[in-house]
């Protein structure tokens, strides 16, 4: 038997614009992962909103397809996430799911050969300074996300809320070098990824070892859950 939904009126308002709509979600207890979609949608508002106030100044986002740099840094995603990721997985046929598969296994193999496998796993033990280190490396190591298939994000539809939240407006060129101070990110008003997160997160590329080590955590009410997650923002 399928399980009751309830209808949500989600209301927010983003740098003064009023964002707002109805969402469905379950009754009673779920996994947490069952806010995906809502929090998916409600970020790509707030974007909207960030992208409206940039041209508004005359400015432009120059993230497009290809420009694939952002796909190469150590991207952080929460719990549900890491769960919504292996759910997908589970869904693909077996010949499509083995690639991903194969570039999880590759990114934790180099992640070991340059010593960083270790730090990303007691990553909440770093300090600001070493794990800035650490992201510097990543990057340095061009260890891909395992989704980037031919310059492009196989799973754009689901992306973490963080990749959905990084845009820029200096030229492509300088996401090449992050750390030179050039790139120019686009000012959210709110951030929806850190509401989600909660304190909680792990690296994209850790997602499956991660799902294999912890139990989903489960929401005794979604409504009230995506609520108080509302009142962060």
């Amino acid at each position: 038997m399928a399980q009751a939904t309830q209808n949500v009126l989600v209301k927010l308002t983003v740098d003064g614009v009023p964002v707002e709509g109805s969402v469905a979600l379950p009754v009673g207890r779920a996994p947490v992962r069952v806010l995906l979609p809502v929090l998916q949608g409600l970020t790509d508002a707030v974007v909207n909103v960030a992208e409206q106030m940039v041209a508004a100044e005359g400015e432009k986002v120059s993230c497009t397809k290809g420009c694939d740099a952002c796909c190469r840094q150590m991207v952080p995603i929460a719990p549900a996430e890491a769960f919504g990721l292996a759910a997908y997985l589970d869904r693909l046929p077996g010949g499509e799911v083995a690639g991903f598969l194969e570039r999880f296994d590759q990114a934790v193999e180099t992640l070991e050969e340059k010593g960083l496998l270790e730090k990303l796993r007691r990553r909440h033990k770093l300090s600001e300074g070493e794990m800035k280190e650490v992201d510097r490396a990543y990057f340095a190591a061009g260890i891909a996300c395992p989704f980037l298939v031919e310059g492009a994000c196989a799973i754009h539809e689901i992306r973490p809320l963080v990749c959905r939240e990084f845009l820029v407006t200096s030229p492509a060129k300088y996401c090449a070098d992050p750390g030179s101070g050039k790139v120019k990110q686009v000012a959210l008003g709110a951030k929806v990824s850190r509401a989600l997160m909660g304190g909680e997160w792990l690296p994209l590329v850790l997602a499956r070892e991660y799902v294999a080590k912890h139990k989903e955590a489960e929401l005794k009410d979604a409504r009230e859950a995506l609520l108080g997650m509302l009142k962060q923002l």
